[in-house]
């Protein structure tokens, strides 16, 4: 069975072992080092039980060893999921889509089929593009009638809207569901930007922080812009 230690490191990303071992670093206290974690994740107890058994000062060099080997190694790739929650799973769909869209500093690019206006996404979306982070929305212009991309466009106004052209005029859904930012990080996942997505399906996805693996994703986007498969609207 793994210890508390081996199921913290495969929960946490490399930036929140930073953290973490700083916070403890300071004052050791473990309920400050827990309210950098987001509420509900497994996380959090794989955290008070790695305290608990090694104690937080035994602690805080293995979570910046964990912090160094990681960025030595220049990828970390992390499972995300919505749905029923265990032991060793990675990041929820909500949080980790919505802390990553809170990292960006320059800029979002995000694809989705389907959105809910009021969506913990979308709400990140608009926090990005009210600090003046440049954001492009990927959407499908038809899906329910057109209503979706125009709500969209109503809830960011600011954001660059594109769309999918099939060649030829040939049927063809704007299906996929990115999130790139950065050029830095990627997130490849099922789950649109939706309330169901987050709170009701059984979503998978990945959360890719390798800047080769993200600038060649956000690539493939611009030329398939520039080839005008893509078009603004």
């Amino acid at each position: 069975m793994a210890s508390p230690l081996e199921l913290l490191a495969t929960s946490i990303s490399p930036a929140q072992a930073l953290k973490l071992a700083s916070s403890l670093d300071i004052d050791g206290s473990t309920s400050k080092a827990l309210a950098l974690l987001p509420e509900g994740g497994a996380a959090r107890q794989h955290l008070a039980n790695s305290v608990a058994e090694f104690g937080s000062e035994a602690i805080v060099p293995v979570l910046r060893a964990l912090a160094a080997a990681t960025a030595a190694h220049g990828v970390d790739i992390r499972p995300v999921w919505s749905g029923p929650t265990f032991d060793g799973d990675g990041d929820h769909t909500t949080s980790a889509v919505s802390h990553l869209i809170d990292e960006a500093t320059e800029d979002v690019f995000a694809s989705t089929y389907s959105a809910t206006a009021d969506s913990v996404f979308v709400e990140a979306l608009w926090r990005a593009v009210a600090r003046g982070v440049r954001t492009t929305l990927l959407v499908d212009s038809k899906v329910n009638a057109g209503a979706t991309s125009a709500m969209l466009r109503s809830k960011l106004h600011g954001a660059t809207f594109w769309t999918f052209v099939p060649k030829d005029g040939a049927y063809g859904l704007q299906h996929s569901k990115v999130v790139i930012v950065d050029s830095k990080i990627a997130f490849i996942t099922s789950a649109n930007l939706s309330d169901a997505a987050a709170e009701k399906n059984l979503e998978a996805g990945v959360i890719v922080r390798d800047a080769g693996f993200a600038s060649k994703l956000r690539q493939r986007f611009s030329r398939l812009r520039a080839a005008g498969q893509l078009t603004e609207l």
